[in-house]
């Protein structure tokens, strides 16, 4: 089993600074790889990022999907996820018992039923002041070859 660690940019995907990669793909077995994926935010291809906590989680959801077509894998094989968010508990309605409704109705949506073991943190701040949301993301892939 080779033992080569892999680290990739997803096509499509802005370009991170030159000190990590957005994809790691390590085999764990002569058949399936871990594959980790970077904190992805809610920053598009063209490095805007909205101001509201709702799109920022719709892009770096659909910054997860962009990774996860780049290492050949599917929400199903999602093991493991994180997901940090500036100021959870505060500035939120308290009128209900879910702080942050609108990120765990677009999350349930984009995941689609599926329910992998998940830790949501509140967080001071992210890498930049203007990043609410951030998502990592943990997948076992079986091998393509």
């Amino acid at each position: 089993m080779p033992s080569e660690n892999l680290c990739f940019n997803p096509p499509g995907h802005d370009t991170p600074v030159p000190v990590y990669s957005h994809i790691s793909s390590v085999p764990i077995s002569s058949t399936h790889n871990l594959v980790s994926f970077a904190g992805q935010i809610g920053r598009d291809s063209s490095n805007q990022v909205p101001k509201t906590l709702g799109a920022q989680v719709s892009i770096a959801l659909a910054n997860v999907d962009k990774c996860l077509d780049a290492a050949n894998a599917t929400k199903d094989d999602i093991v493991q996820v994180r997901q940090y968010i500036v100021n959870l508990l505060h500035d939120r309605d308290g009128a209900t018992d879910v702080p942050d409704p609108e990120r765990v109705k677009l999350y349930a949506e984009w995941m689609g039923g599926r329910k992998p073991p998940s830790t949501v943190l509140g967080v001071q701040s992210l890498a930049l002041k203007e990043y609410l949301y951030e998502i990592e993301v943990v997948c076992v892939v079986k091998r393509t070859t």
